[in-house]
């Protein structure tokens, strides 16, 4: 990539192509530490009869977010982008209130990362929304972006 002062400069293809990686990545990681922290703290008898209730409910299944691909393809960049936002956000507080209630453990740990990546992709889909709404990226679609945060190493 090209340089530009001190920070190298990433193809907008690119930065998308590592947000859905990241985001696939949380994903796992989420489900993976929800299976862990259903089998160690909701005995199975609990475990029925807890997803029916409200208290089960998931808020981001309320954001009204394309489920397919024709439709996702019919929406705006800024319109996608805010979805994400609005996703990453919707994730943020519960996370938070995990990690107080599992301090000191591998829960707390693990969803310390999630949070910082959760962090990352806000700070990173609210530059993108920013520069979106300041006219698009220009003739060059590239953006000067630090690698510490937007790297595929996950």
């Amino acid at each position: 990539p090209k340089e530009s002062g001190a920070y190298p400069m990433i193809p907008l293809s690119s930065l998308f192509t590592n947000a859905v990686l990241r985001a696939q990545y949380l994903h796992q990681l989420a489900a993976d530490i929800y299976k862990d922290f259903e089998r160690t703290y909701d005995p199975d008898e609990q475990r029925h009869s807890s997803k029916n209730s409200p208290s089960a409910f998931c808020y981001s299944e309320t954001i009204p977010a394309p489920t397919g691909k024709d439709e996702a393809q019919q929406r705006s960049d800024v319109e996608l982008l805010q979805f994400s936002l609005a996703l990453i956000q919707s994730w943020i507080s519960p996370l938070q209130s995990l990690s107080r209630v599992f301090t000191n453990s591998l829960v707390f740990s693990t969803s310390d990362r999630v949070f910082e990546k959760l962090k990352d992709l806000e700070e990173g889909i609210v530059a993108l929304m920013r520069d979106l709404g300041e006219g698009g990226f220009g003739s060059s679609t590239l953006l000067k972006l630090t690698y510490d945060k937007f790297d595929v190493n996950l």
